[in-house]
């Protein structure tokens, strides 16, 4: 509650506790009633429960408006309604009326969780004396014997409950007094006619039982625990490792560092959303694509912010600790933790930092070196040999990641009520800074292929002879280049995704048999494009069919970590094009389709038509919701104007017999060995 000026935090206080009291103060006058009646008033407290709850998922706070106006009024506090902390004081009062309602509904069922302030001064006044307390009760006379029998008398059980300060303000009963402990601790001096069975446990003593098993409170700890307890519910515990299981079922406050990093991790593994305000529950699809997108930030910040800052309880992390963590984030490498022995922080991040900078140093040194002091050798020499020296850091994009996403495991934390402060915050990115980073970085932008893709079509993967027709290195480029096709969505093509609607050939791009799109606009269909057919893609397609494969390049693979044929194809296609001289920086696959959609803007025709072609976003309401009626003709005449000369590669199917598809150039399988 970090957010809230301390007069709204007495504010909600009040409010909470004179609804409390009221509710209270009207049970004890009531008449007696009936199990029908008793029912009611639960079920009238589940219902306003409800509504409290939709009315926090709508963001609607007029619930909370009256109450808090009343109770302004009562502590003389002026509320402005137009600011940005009444919005978050009326939020704020909407989860403390839940609250309430809750307590109020455990009441209606009779359930108490404090001792009444009489019961906690006898045991206060028995244990003020332990020694003279025994005997005086051992010499009492019979007379003076319970009235109630034995065999009807509740037994109470002492339990180890979190101690409350005192308070001025308040006339409600504390929790348990702490004096209750010593009873525990004591037994030996506990005579054998004061030993009594105990009885079967009711819902309401074995939630009370279940807290001996939390770590001990301080008084600070459990007032903020009792202010606001662990939101539990709004999670499926299934869904968690028992290790963390037991952190949450144990730990009201007090998780760590990594204790937290892993409880974010799995909820995210198990498809949770990021509201974790409210109940959710578990996605697997989500979880997966989660894994995909975003697993890998949850494996470093297991052990980057661990290394520095220490496994501490994670709103106990020091500030400086986490300035010094951020000082070191963009040192990380550009490709850490992936593929190549010297980028894995083996012996930690740190070590890691200092290896790379001592390798630059030494790859400087020996490039101005090698290229000596001739008179021939200019500064602008010397300054590239400098460049080449250099490892790629973390790039502007990726620090603000990594930075949002140790924030968001705070935020998750702070939503379930597990932490009362979430010290992350200070790793917030606004996009000013991120501009401010981005302009002392070499600028990716995207490229359109010039005549440089001529010298790409003249490699052997475009001249034959061909072991397949369906080579992946021939065809995906081209659908790419000609069809706007992203690379996953050409990997993973079918022939089942080929038909034709009034005589023109078309491909559907769709979410089927686990294919993947990028967005829901992705989803669409394309008219092939003619260049494609007479360099026989529709040969392709038939020839799929009879051998009755489930895709067209039936040699890809999914990769391990994203599970995306595209993950193992950008790999292999990278090395094709430097093995074979056509690697340039930024002519890329996606390059070839940024050059499609360049085409058809220098067109300056409709939009509508070109982001349908795309897969992306529709430019307006009408492109959205009123497309249905728009024709492949239309389609097919704007994708004409996208054109490409290939008069210098080979045909697959051309000749296909008298090649015989002896010898091979290059085949996708071997190509990354």
């Amino acid at each position: 509650m970090d957010h809230l000026k301390p007069e709204h935090v007495a504010l909600l206080t009040e409010m909470a506790r004179f609804q409390i009291a009221a509710h209270e103060a009207l049970r004890a006058c009531a008449e007696p009633r009936s199990e029908a009646a008793a029912s009611y008033a639960v079920q009238t407290e589940r219902a306003t429960q409800d509504m409290l709850r939709r009315a926090l998922a709508l963001g609607d706070r007029s619930p909370a408006v009256e109450p808090l106006r009343e109770m302004a009024q009562r502590l003389g506090i002026t509320l402005d309604e137009n600011s940005a902390d009444w919005r978050a004081l009326a939020f704020q009062g909407l989860r403390v009326m839940l609250d309430v309602s809750r307590e109020r509904e455990r009441r209606e069922f009779g359930h108490h969780d404090e001792p009444t302030p009489i019961f906690r001064s006898v045991m206060a006044s028995r244990s003020a004396s332990p020694v003279a307390a025994v005997p005086g009760l051992v010499a009492q006379p019979p007379a003076l014997a319970p009235i109630v029998p034995a065999a009807a008398a509740p037994t109470v059980f002492p339990v180890a409950v979190p101690t409350m300060p005192t308070t001025t303000t308040s006339a409600e009963p504390q929790m348990a007094c702490p004096v209750q402990n010593r009873v525990v601790e004591t037994p030996a001096k506990t005579g054998p006619s004061e030993i009594v069975r105990k009885p079967t446990a009711s819902a309401d003593e074995e939630t009370e039982i279940s807290r001996s098993n939390l770590a001990p409170q301080d008084d600070d700890t459990a007032f903020r625990i009792k202010l606001r307890p662990p939101l539990l519910m709004n999670i499926d515990m299934r869904d968690l490792s028992p290790e963390t299981q037991e952190v949450l079922q144990t730990k009201p406050r007090g998780i760590t560092l990594l204790e937290g990093i892993k409880l974010m991790k799995e909820l995210k593994l198990a498809g949770y959303g990021d509201d974790f305000s409210m109940e959710q529950t578990g996605d697997a699809a989500a979880g997966k694509k989660w894994k995909s997108n975003s697993g890998s930030k949850a494996n470093v910040a297991e052990k980057f912010w661990v290394e520095f800052i220490g496994n501490v309880p994670f709103e106990e992390a020091d500030q400086d600790d986490i300035r010094d963590a951020l000082k070191i984030l963009p040192e990380l490498p550009y490709q850490h933790s992936k593929g190549k022995d010297k980028f894995v922080a083996k012996n930690g991040f740190r070590a890691l930092i200092e290896d790379l900078n001592a390798e630059e140093e030494r790859a400087e040194k020996d490039a101005l070196k090698a290229l000596g002091n001739g008179p021939e050798v200019t500064e602008a020499d010397r300054e590239k040999a400098r460049l080449d020296a250099h490892i790629p850091r973390l790039r502007a994009e990726t620090r603000a990641k990594h930075r949002g996403y140790i924030k968001s495991v705070g935020k998750m934390l702070y939503d379930l009520q597990l932490i009362d402060r979430n010290p992350f915050e200070i790793c917030s990115v606004p996009n000013k800074l991120k501009d401010k980073w981005k302009k002392n970085e070499q600028k990716r932008k995207r490229v359109c292929w010039d005549d440089r893709i001529y010298t790409f079509l003249g490699s052997p993967a475009f001249q034959g002879p061909f072991e397949d027709p369906g080579e992946p290195f021939y065809w995906i480029p081209l659908l790419a280049r000609l069809m706007g096709m992203r690379e996953e969505e050409a990997c993973q093509l079918g022939p089942d995704d080929f038909g034709s609607d009034t005589g023109i050939s078309y491909v559907d791009v769709k979410v089927l048999d686990a294919n993947n799109v990028k967005t829901i606009d992705s989803q669409r269909r394309i008219p092939v494009h003619p260049t494609l057919i007479e360099l026989g893609l529709l040969k392709l397609v038939e020839l799929r069919r009879k051998q009755g494969t489930h895709r067209l390049f039936v040699n890809l693979t999914r990769g391990k970590s994203k599970g995306t044929f595209s993950e193992n194809y950008t790999k292999k296609f990278n090395y094709y094009r430097k093995k074979n001289g056509v690697y340039w920086e930024g002519y890329d696959l996606h390059a070839m389709r940024t050059s499609f959609n360049s085409d058809l803007m220098n067109h300056d025709k409709s939009d509508a038509i070109r982001c349908l072609l795309m897969g992306h976003d529709p430019v307006d309401e009408g492109a959205k919701s009123y497309s249905q009626g728009l024709k492949l003709a239309t389609l097919y005449e704007r994708i004409c104007d996208v054109e490409l000369d290939v008069s210098m590669i080979a045909r697959p199917f051309d000749n296909r017999e008298s090649i015989g598809f002896q010898g091979k150039v290059v085949d996708f399988r071997s190509a990354a060995r």
